[in-house]
């Protein structure tokens, strides 16, 4: 119907910021360090930034696009006492190519992306509708973790439930929409 408002239309409904889902997957599953998806409590979706570059002629500024670059997420989740997640993280960074200097024999080992993508897999944050369908769903491409906040500090005076804070980095996000039996990747995949 055209001219027809958003508020009249029961078919429109709006994305809710409390309906999704950050999983990890393909972790290997007879790991004992295990991530589930109820622990997640807060997610930032992909922000894409668009650098300029600026070109002077005289007396005036020609602004052109440069290139893309993807902001690192945060997510916190809640730490229970099982599964463990300030074990699975540490875990993660162990499979991922970290090693602690424990002997004089000190690990050649070091982190690497093909490390990190055995140890965390495919990281998918999936907005949901009232039904719990997916609606879309970013998947963060080569990501790799920059920071791991094991629960910040501790205080008797405090009773909130422990979080792990994770910052994680990626090359760039794919974004599959979902609309009833319409489901396609976005222009730039």
């Amino acid at each position: 119907m055209a001219g027809s408002l958003f508020w009249n239309d029961v078919n429109t409904e709006p994305k809710r910021r409390y309906r999704f889902e950050l999983s990890f997957t393909n972790r290997n599953a007879d790991r004992a360090a295990d991530i589930p998806v109820w622990t997640v409590k807060s997610a930032a979706k992909p922000k894409a930034n668009v650098s300029t570059i600026t070109h002077t002629y005289i007396d005036h500024e020609f602004n052109y696009p440069g290139r893309v670059t993807w902001e690192p997420i945060t997510v916190t989740l809640v730490d229970p006492v099982h599964p463990d997640l300030s074990y699975a993280f540490l875990d993660v960074l162990g499979i991922a190519g970290y090693k602690f200097p424990r002997t004089a024999d000190i690990s050649k080992a070091s982190l690497s992306k093909k490390g990190f993508k055995d140890a965390i897999g495919t990281v998918l944050i999936k907005q949901l509708d009232d039904q719990g369908t997916p609606v879309e769903i970013w998947e963060l491409v080569n990501p790799f973790i920059t920071s791991v906040d094991f629960g910040g500090a501790l205080s008797y005076d405090d009773d909130e439930m422990t979080e792990v804070t994770v910052e994680i980095t990626y090359d760039w996000a794919n974004l599959t929409r979902h609309s009833g039996n319409d489901t396609r990747p976005s222009a730039a995949g």
